[in-house]
């Protein structure tokens, strides 16, 4: 048997061997998984029901629901959509159709690449500072400034 055969069968064994961990340890990682969502929903479905999405959160310690918190969310979503997608629109189609080789667009790329690379939690701690720390408390337009930064430049990539 020649050399490059054998070098190509041990290749070929290491390769079924490692495959097969790899197949073992997803399956692993998969039936922990199921073990987790099964016991969450054993034991959590009770508690859902109509009443937790429609009644308003009651003060603490009570059962309640959860529409304010349903509420903030879909406000602060429309809030960042209506905010983010226009700036993204407008930019990536600038840097796409008039500025493709200016040093404008090379700049606004590569700030805008570090913004997609840049964690959700590293954008609200900006914003806090920005906003909610000088103001004094939260609020749904600091929320939707921060999903507005982290749309920008999802937009600007897709429209450019």
């Amino acid at each position: 048997m020649s050399t490059a055969a054998s070098l190509h069968q041990s290749r070929k064994r290491r390769n079924g061997v490692m495959m097969t961990l790899c197949v073992v340890a997803a399956g692993i990682g998969l039936a922990w998984l199921a073990l987790i969502l099964g016991a969450l929903l054993y034991k959590g479905l009770s508690g859902v029901s109509l009443a937790v999405f429609t009644e308003m959160t009651p003060p603490p310690g009570d059962a309640g629901g959860l529409l304010n918190a349903i509420y903030g969310s879909v406000v602060m979503t429309i809030i960042a959509v209506i905010v983010g997608t226009p700036i993204g629109v407008l930019a990536g189609t600038y840097m796409a159709e008039y500025g493709r080789f200016s040093k404008l667009t090379t700049i606004v790329r590569f700030i805008n690449d570090i913004l997609l690379s840049a964690p959700s939690i590293i954008i609200g701690l900006f914003v806090y500072e920005l906003m909610v720390r000088p103001m004094g408390h939260f609020s749904a337009i600091a929320g939707a400034v921060a999903l507005a930064i982290l749309v920008i430049p999802v937009v600007v990539r897709t429209t450019e």
